[in-house]
């Protein structure tokens, strides 16, 4: 993974945007090896914010950033930028992953609410510029993972070198380090999967203990079990099918004798609805007297029906003339209310005939005066705009603040903030030159502040000589009180290495002196002796002691030997360290010389540059700074008074200009006020005109229509006459009296349908009945032989309710038995399956069980800190390699049996091991660039890392290890061809590598950044 290019807008102490960091073109890509630079705070870590913010939406200092975090915490966004309305800022980096390119970026922007919008993101491939199709938000940092290869914890370990961890980590115990193991590496996986092994071991284990209670749960019948209830199944079997046919011989008896009921019933009901029909056929007589009348007229319903319209016709044309009446009437009432409102718009009284005329000449002198207001508005609209414009756009505060409407109590504001400011600028003249006195003083600040750091730098120096020397003199009092100590105990040793040679000698002879050990050992208390016949066996004892004793003097001079080797051991260690710690210091004393001397020179350069006494002290200097400070701000403070005076001027011109022209708008609309009211005359004119001239229109044609319809009623009238004397004269032949007659005989369409229906269903009903009485009568014929007993109805039921009772008797007692049977085969074949299922279960868990044993808890740390060992030793390994390039006197090494500490192997004072606590802080760094470095390597192996950036850490560094460091890094970025960029203020960096960005803070906090090389 490589960084190809950086873009970036308002993010922390960089107001605005900047040219692109590119690594690609020189002098950046030509070196490879780089220094990010500048004073605290001047923006070095936020570069490499830049690159983690623009892939995955965090900041090592922050964590995941959202817009509730900008707005309450002000992070990431440029606090001035913050701010500005509408404002923006991005963050945008370029990178080449296994040889595609590709472009992330992050980007924040306030609406035009003034609020933050939620902060959004893009993925680009590059160089065609297509954006990937990323659907949710948080799904862009997951899809750089998944092209780079690192999450963000992994990158930030990998790429982004912070050397604070790599120390916390050295002196970190067994259980801490473990957990620094896991975030530098991301091996949380092999936690996750020792819990995994003992949760699988677990559930398997339960489930076993599950089928095995069950198991022993299932209940099998015995042999003789089952023979006795194969037996009893034979004989229900026997008894039951007796008694199903005894039931069915009574059962088919009540059946014959229930149809015989029923057929008898049936014809009994016949008997009823014959009856009913009757009475249903007398109450249809007067209906069907209906139907009958009704189909006497049915010929001339057509003729009724027309007859009944005409005369439907004369009365709507008689209602009409006169509701026209009444419209006219209500027009001419409303010619007379517009008449009215005209003379009352215009003013005075006058005929109808020149009515118009003067409403119009009214209309026209009414929209002359508009005219003349809107043309002043046309005068105010950008003077108003212009003043809306200053006050939005303006920087300051107090002017952004300022009401725009309120037009007097805003020009009263204006005059009194003008006379308010008057001091702030009598501070300088009118012709002073702020930017270039400004300019001197941040050259002088920039001075004080070099000056300042090699003052502190000097007594620092003059701090460390002071410590050094009390070092080297309590590590040359111990070396002179503990060498005669230590050749005493040298001696005292070789003492004892003596006695203790000539008391092997000794215990050797006693030894071959007594030399059947196997003879001996035969021999007993009180028995003969085979060689001699003695019960008493002297030189067994005497042996016996003489050896003892000789191994009993022995032990005690080995143990005092022991003794003494250990102490002589410590006492050489101790004296080892005093000795290295006195050559160290002399070392560090000479290096201290000399640089105190390059800094007190430097120092007084600098005094004599700013022309400062050269006994000037540190607290002078920031006297000197703070003055600078003061007069910087009164310098701001006449500029802001100047810029604001120069607003406040032109807008108390603009609102003179438009007080003015309110004061000649306001007569206009008093003169058009005196005249009119209202708000749109030539509505007002038009609306009067057109009401006017519809309700004579309406008039008019109202009249023109009533003469209409009045001729119409007449000739309706005559020829309902003649339709009405015709037809009366047809119905009369057939001895119908007259039409109205004759309309109440007809029915309706449905009234005729539903009596018809009703005639047509007495008749159907009549025949049915007829036709069922034949079929019943004849099924009760043929049943009345079908019976085969005499017996009664009641013994019939008994007999086959008895015969029912007793099969279903015999049914359950074979149901029973079958089910037991049945019960039975079930539970031996879920026995069997049981039986399966656990030798199956007991062959998978096993292997969970081995596992388990070997990397399963319940909190994942077994497998864990195996893992973390195995990685302990392969990030010591390649840091190792690393270190070789740094040091040639350190070997990082595993903590021992009994600590946690890690250990590094001193091979100047014989291979002896030191706890990294005992480091130096220089020592410290080395080890720690160099566990960076290989856990870059270790990341590698999976992702090809190919940008390096270390942050902070060489200022630690004598100036021999700083060699060695840099050595080291560009012999690392020859081999490679990565680059790497160090991020530090060491000035002896600076003067190593020529390839650096620069970072400048101005005058107003803001940072700038620049490329050289």
């Amino acid at each position: 993974m490589k960084i190809l290019k950086l873009r970036f807008k308002n993010i922390n102490s960089f107001y605005g945007e900047h040219e692109p960091l590119d690594f690609m073109i020189d002098p950046l890509a030509a070196s490879g090896l780089f220094i990010i630079s500048g004073p605290t705070g001047a923006g070095k870590s936020t570069l490499l914010d830049v690159i983690t913010l623009a892939l995955y939406n965090e900041v090592p200092r922050f964590g995941n950033v959202s817009k509730t975090d900008i707005e309450k915490l002000g992070s990431v966004v440029n606090l001035r930028a913050a701010e500005e309305p509408k404002a923006e800022a991005y963050a945008e980096v370029e990178y080449e992953v296994k040889g595609k390119q590709y472009r992330s970026r992050w980007s924040i922007s306030r609406n035009r609410n003034n609020k933050w919008n939620n902060y959004s993101m893009e993925i680009a491939e590059l160089p065609s510029g297509n954006l990937l199709d990323v659907k949710k938000l948080n799904d862009f940092p997951k899809k750089n993972e998944e092209i780079i290869g690192l999450n963000y914890e992994q990158f930030v370990r990998s790429i982004i070198l912070a050397q604070g961890s790599f120390a916390e980590f050295l002196k970190a115990n067994q259980n801490d380090r473990g957990k620094l193991l896991e975030q530098l590496t991301g091996s949380h996986i092999y936690r996750k999967l020792g819990e995994a092994a003992f949760l699988k071991n677990k559930e398997f284990g339960e489930q076993l203990k599950l089928k095995e209670d069950q198991l022993k749960a299932v209940a099998l019948l015995t042999a003789e079990q089952m023979e006795e209830l194969q037996t009893k199944n034979k004989e229900a079997e026997s008894q039951y099918q007796q008694a199903e046919k005894g039931f069915k011989f009574w059962q088919q008896e009540q059946t014959t004798l229930e149809k015989q009921e029923q057929i008898e019933g049936q014809l009994a009901r016949l008997a009823k609805e014959r009856e009913a029909l009757t009475v249903q056929k007398t109450a249809f007589v007067a209906q069907n007297e209906r139907l009958q009348r009704h189909e006497l007229v049915s010929e001339w319903a057509g003729e009724l029906v027309k007859l009944e319209e005409k005369q439907k016709q004369l009365a709507t044309n008689q209602k009409n003339f006169e509701s026209l009446g009444g419209q006219a009437q209500t027009q001419q009432t409303a010619i007379e209310s517009t008449v009215g409102k005209i003379r009352t718009l215009i003013g005075h009284a006058t005929d109808e005939a020149h009515l118009l005329e003067e409403l119009s000449d009214f209309e026209e002198k009414i929209w002359a005066l508009e005219t003349e207001i809107e043309t002043i508005n046309a005068e105010i609209r950008p003077v108003f705009q212009n003043i809306k414009q200053e006050i939005t756009q303006a920087t300051n505060l107090w002017v952004r603040g300022l009401a725009v409407d309120k037009l007097d109590e805003t020009h009263q504001l204006l005059t009194q903030k003008r006379a308010d400011i008057q001091p702030e600028l009598a501070l300088f003249a009118a012709d002073f030159t702020a930017e270039k006195e400004l300019d001197k003083m941040a050259v002088r600040d920039s001075s004080l502040i070099e000056l300042g750091a090699k003052l502190t730098e000097r007594d620092r120096l003059a701090e460390r000589g002071k410590e050094t020397k009390t070092t080297l003199a309590q590590n040359q009092e111990f070396a002179k009180t503990q060498q005669p100590v230590f050749e005493e105990y040298t001696k005292n040793a070789q003492v004892l290495e003596k006695q203790i040679v000539e008391l092997r000698n000794k215990k050797e002879k006693e030894q071959q002196k007594f030399n059947l050990e196997d003879l001996r050992a035969q021999l007993k208390a009180n028995e003969e002796c085979p060689l001699c016949g003695s019960v008493h066996h002297p030189y067994v004892h005497q042996y016996d002691n003489a050896l003892r004793g000789v191994q009993l003097e022995l032990d005690i001079l080995e143990k005092q030997k022991k003794e003494t080797d250990k102490q002589l051991t410590n006492l050489n260690g101790q004296l080892s360290k005093a000795k290295g710690l006195i050559e160290q210091a002399e070392k560090d004393l000479l290096k201290l010389r000399d640089d105190y001397r390059q800094a007190d020179d430097t120092a007084k350069k600098w005094l004599v540059e700013l022309e400062l006494p050269a006994e000037i002290k540190l607290e002078q200097v920031r006297t000197e700074q703070e003055n600078l400070k003061i007069g910087r701000e009164q310098i701001r403070r006449w500029q802001q008074a100047k810029d604001l005076d120069s607003t406040v001027k032109r807008l108390l011109e603009d609102y003179e200009t438009l007080l003015k022209l309110r004061q000649q708008k306001q007569q206009k609309e008093q003169a058009k006020l005196q005249r009119y009211a209202g708000r749109n005359v030539r509505k007002d004119a038009q609306d009067l005109r057109e009401a006017f001239s519809n309700a004579q229109t309406t008039l008019r044609l109202n009249r023109e229509q009533q003469a209409e319809v009045q001729k119409i009623t007449v000739e309706a009238t005559e020829d309902l006459r003649l339709f009405s004397q015709k037809l009366t004269a047809e119905l009369q032949q057939k001895g119908i009296e007259d039409t109205k007659i004759a309309a109440q005989y007809l029915l309706t369409s449905a009234d005729v349908e539903q009596l018809k229906k009703a005639r047509k269903v007495l008749e159907d009903r009549a025949q049915e009945i007829e036709t069922n009485q034949k079929t019943w009568t004849l099924q009760l014929t043929e049943t009345q032989p079908m019976r085969q007993t005499t017996e009664a109805k009641e013994t019939v039921l008994e007999n086959a309710k008895n015969q029912e009772q007793l099969r279903n008797s015999w049914l359950r007692e074979t149901s029973t038995i079958a089910a037991q049977l049945k019960n039975d085969t079930q539970q031996r074949e879920r026995f069997a399956d049981l039986e399966a299922t656990l030798k199956d279960l007991r062959q998978q868990r096993h292997k969970w069980q081995l596992l388990n044993e070997y990397i399963g808890d319940s909190t994942g740390n077994k497998f864990s800190t195996f893992a973390q060992n195995l990685t302990l030793s392969n990030l010591i390994g390649l840091a190792n390699r690393r270190l070789k390039n740094l040091s040639d006197r350190y070997i990082l090494d595993k903590p021992k049996d009994d600590t946690d500490s890690l250990f590094v192997m001193d091979t100047y004072q014989g291979n002896s091991l030191r706890a990294v606590n005992t480091l130096s802080g220089g020592e410290t760094f080395t080890l720690s660039l160099a566990l960076a470095l290989a856990l870059s390597d270790l990341a590698s192996q999976n992702v090809k890392i190919e940008s390096l950036f270390i942050d902070e850490g060489f200022g630690t560094l004598d100036p021999d290890t700083l060699d060695m460091a840099l050595n080291t890094l560009e012999k690392l970025q020859a081999e490679s061809n990565k680059t790497i960029g160090i991020i530090s203020h060491v000035e002896l960096l600076k003067e190593r590598i020529s390839t650096q960005v620069r970072l400048k803070k101005d005058a107003n906090g803001f940072s700038t950044m620049e490329v050289v090389g």
